[in-house]
C-alpha cells in the first residue's frame, strides 16, 4: 500500500520563504535600474541570471511530500524521487525540539530558510546529514545501515511512525 504524506511548511519557514522572495525580487528591479543608470549591460544580466538561477533552484530541490510504500520512503522534488529501502533503514526516530536549531546545528551545503532546511547539515548530535526538512517540529531523522542520517518532515507526524513500525503495510 502507497501512503502520500505532505510536508507542511511552519509558519516561520513561511515568512522566511516570503522574505527571500521579495529580497531576490527587490534586487532584480535594482539591478533593472542600475542598468537604466548606466551599469554595464552584462553584469547586471549576468547577476539577474544568477538571482533568478539561485530562485528557481531553491523551489526544484524542496522537498513536495513523502511517499511510504512496501519497499521504503521516497522523498519527492519536482526533479526526482530520492529512494530510502526498508532494507537501508535501521531506525526512524522522531527529532526532538532542539532539532535544527541555530544554536547546534551548521548548514554545510544548501538552503536554510527558504522553502525549508535542505541539504547537507552537521549537528553535535547527529554529525554529517541529510535534511529535506520544511517543519523541523515535525522532523523524523532516518538512520540508515549504510550511509549518512537523512532528515525528513512530514505533515502528519502521528500517522507516519505506526506506518514505518508496521513495515509499510
Amino acid at each position: 500500500m502507497k501512503t502520500i504524506y505532505e510536508c507542511s511548511h511552519s509558519k516561520a519557514m513561511k515568512r522566511l520563504t516570503v522574505v527571500g522572495i521579495l529580497i531576490i525580487i527587490a534586487a532584480i528591479v535594482y539591478e533593472i535600474w542600475c542598468v537604466q543608470q548606466g551599469m554595464d549591460l552584462w553584469i547586471g544580466i549576468t547577476v539577474t541570471l544568477i538571482l533568478l538561477a539561485t530562485l528557481l533552484s531553491v523551489f526544484i530541490i524542496h522537498p513536495q511530500y513523502i511517499i511510504a510504500d512496501d519497499e521504503g520512503i521516497g522523498i519527492h522534488t519536482l526533479v526526482r524521487t530520492r529512494r530510502i529501502p526498508y532494507s537501508d533503514i535501521e531506525r526512524i526516530e522522531r527529532a526532538d525540539e532542539r532539532f535544527m536549531r541555530w544554536d547546534n546545528t551548521v548548514r554545510l551545503f544548501g538552503v536554510g530558510g527558504m522553502l525549508g532546511n535542505i541539504g547537507w547539515f552537521r549537528s553535535s548530535e547527529l554529525g554529517t546529514y541529510q535534511a529535506y526538512v520544511t517543519d523541523r517540529t515535525k522532523a523524523f531523522i532516518i538512520y540508515r545501515k549504510s550511509g549518512q542520517p537523512v532528515a525528513i518532515s512530514v505533515s502528519a507526524p502521528e500517522e507516519f511512525m505506526p506506518y514505518f513500525l508496521k513495515g509499510g503495510k
